[in-house]
């Protein structure tokens, strides 16, 4: 019982993270979304729901970098080193392992079929279908055309007591092919399945009751079922919101509890209950300036929300119009919340960040100056100085800026990556090409698809050569 309630808890937490994904993949930062997704599977591998959202985030970001042929072949190439390493740790049955390490292989190309068919051998092998399915569906989303994938998956749900899912598949495949009589067959053999079972691969899917089998307070594990969803709708939705409600009416200062329902709200794109929530709250706690982001975020999706519509009805100049207002709500909510708390230094990072957005270099090199002195936004704020005056036609000052940074980055991270690339790029325009190239290699060696790391390196090979 204590092992399947931590399993339980473990997937709630996994969860969260996905939860946190969502919402920066809405903002636009897919790489934040990714990384959140690594974690949630690495905190709960079986779940087929981490598994797919890890799957089509890794593909959105992959087609937002729009790598070129010379970067993905070289990508590709580094891949194929990392094969042979798989298979080795397969022989050592180290099965977890080999499937983290698959993943790395497919993070090169998500779409490529060569390394697709590797990683669905190895999750076959490593006893994960539910890797192999969420994979496979991402993949097919991503290429709806490639119907081998398609009848792949059919088979794979087969074999694995997912009737319905499979007889879909095949569907597809059978009205891609009218005529073969192979996809016929077995989508009659799917279709006769799934009507003599009752569905049992649905009844444990996560789905509604889920979880009831683990616990025997079946009203607590209804509860935590609900918890555990990355997005609570329905049913989940009005029952969470009504306990939310009966918790505020109990403990009315407990402002946690108020941020408890205007989640939910958020999750069913109720922004307005949800502001209402949050300015409940903030009554009772003016200072709080967690309760004030939250406000402002909210507005920001409610703004998202309205334009989404807009643009679905076709009034795009209604929604250009809103695009703008949201904007100058987002700049002035912002001036607003520095003003309150002069001393959040994250707060002017982030101001500085949306001066920089704006051209306004001067404004935001006031604000990273400010931000610098923080130790969680210390180096980033040092790279968009740097960012600052290389705009400003000063780059001596920025590889001041770059160069502090540099020092205090040990490993090549996302952010070192730009830092060092940074610096290649104010080294080239100077007409340094010497020194370019160094800053060039040592991004290359860690990231050959990083921006257009290749297309320079080659560049400047060509350029020495001759």
């Amino acid at each position: 019982m204590a092992e399947s309630m931590a399993d339980l808890q473990r997937k709630m937490k996994a969860q969260g993270f996905l939860t946190k994904a969502t919402q920066a993949a809405e903002r636009g930062t897919l790489d934040v979304a990714l990384s959140l997704c690594r974690q949630a599977v690495a905190l709960a591998p079986s779940d087929e729901n981490a598994r797919r959202q890890f799957h089509e985030t890794r593909i959105r970001c992959f087609k937002a970098q729009k790598k070129g042929g010379f970067g993905l072949a070289m990508a590709e190439m580094a891949a194929q080193l990392k094969m042979g390493k798989v298979q080795g740790l397969i022989k050592q049955n180290k099965l977890d392992e080999a499937l983290a390490l698959a993943e790395e292989v497919l993070d090169a190309n998500p779409t490529s079929p060569k390394l697709n068919e590797f990683y669905f051998d190895v999750a076959q092998r490593t006893n994960h279908p539910e890797a192999l399915l969420s994979a496979m569906e991402s993949l097919s989303e991503a290429c709806p055309d490639n119907m081998e994938l398609m009848l792949r998956m059919g088979k794979t749900y087969m074999q694995n007591g997912a009737y319905g899912r499979a007889r879909d598949c095949f569907q597809k495949a059978a009205q891609a092919n009218p005529s073969d009589l192979g996809i016929q067959k077995l989508l009659k053999d799917a279709m006769a399945r799934d009507t003599m079972s009752a569905g049992g691969w649905e009844a444990n899917a996560g789905k509604r009751g889920g979880f009831q089998a683990l616990i025997r307070d079946k009203e607590l594990a209804a509860q935590l079922d609900r918890q555990a969803k990355a997005q609570v709708t329905g049913d989940d939705a009005e029952a969470l919101i009504a306990e939310a409600k009966a918790k505020i009416e109990k403990e009315p200062k407990n402002v946690n509890y108020y941020r408890g329902l205007a989640r939910i709200y958020i999750q069913n794109k109720r922004f307005d209950e949800a502001l209402d929530t949050f300015a409940a709250a903030r009554k009772i706690n003016p200072s709080d300036p967690e309760l004030d982001r939250n406000w402002a975020d909210t507005k920001i999706r409610a703004y998202e929300a309205q334009i989404e519509q807009l643009r679905a009805e076709g009034k795009e100049e209604a929604a250009y119009d809103l695009e703008v207002e949201k904007a100058q709500f987002a700049f002035d909510d912002l001036l607003r919340r520095v003003e309150s708390y002069p001393n959040d230094l994250g707060l002017r990072y982030e101001l500085g960040i949306m001066y920089y957005q704006n051209d306004a270099f001067d404004d935001a090199i006031q604000q990273f100056q400010l931000a610098q002195k923080s130790p969680k936004h210390r180096l980033e704020a040092l790279y968009y100085l740097a960012c600052c005056f290389k705009a400003k036609g000063q780059p001596d000052m920025a590889v001041m800026q770059l160069e502090a940074a540099n020092s205090q980055l040990p490993t090549m991270d996302d952010l070192k990556k730009h830092v060092v690339y940074t610096l290649g790029v104010i080294a080239e325009e100077a007409g340094d090409t010497a020194k370019a190239f160094d800053y060039y290699k040592d991004v290359y060696a860690a990231d050959i698809g990083f921006e257009d790391i290749g297309e320079r390196m080659q560049r400047l090979h060509a350029a020495a050569k001759n």
